[in-house]
């Protein structure tokens, strides 16, 4: 699928020029993982049958139902919608 926009620039900037500058460093390879994974993904099923267990990826809820989360670590989550077989509004979240 290809990746259209981000809400985080730290997360533009390690997909668009591989620069972890402006992400918490502990992040970055799990990050880098899972961004990976979404752009050769062709659709949301293929992301979910090849996501690590750990991802827990979902869709969200009420308000948020258009988003889907990726699981980073602790409360950390990746958010995005997915939008005509393409990623948008990329996000990284501390839920808490």
């Amino acid at each position: 699928m290809i990746i259209r926009s981000f809400r985080h620039r730290g997360l533009r900037q390690l997909f668009e020029h591989d620069s972890p500058r402006l992400l918490k460093a502990d992040l970055v390879e799990r990050v880098r993982g899972i961004l990976a994974a979404l752009a050769i993904a062709e659709t949301m099923d293929g992301f979910m049958r090849e996501a690590a267990p750990g991802w827990r990826v979902h869709r969200l809820s009420g308000g948020r139902r258009r988003e889907w989360s990726v699981s980073v670590s602790g409360n950390w989550r990746i958010t995005f919608e997915e939008r005509n077989g393409g990623i948008e509004r990329v996000n990284l979240e501390d839920y808490h």
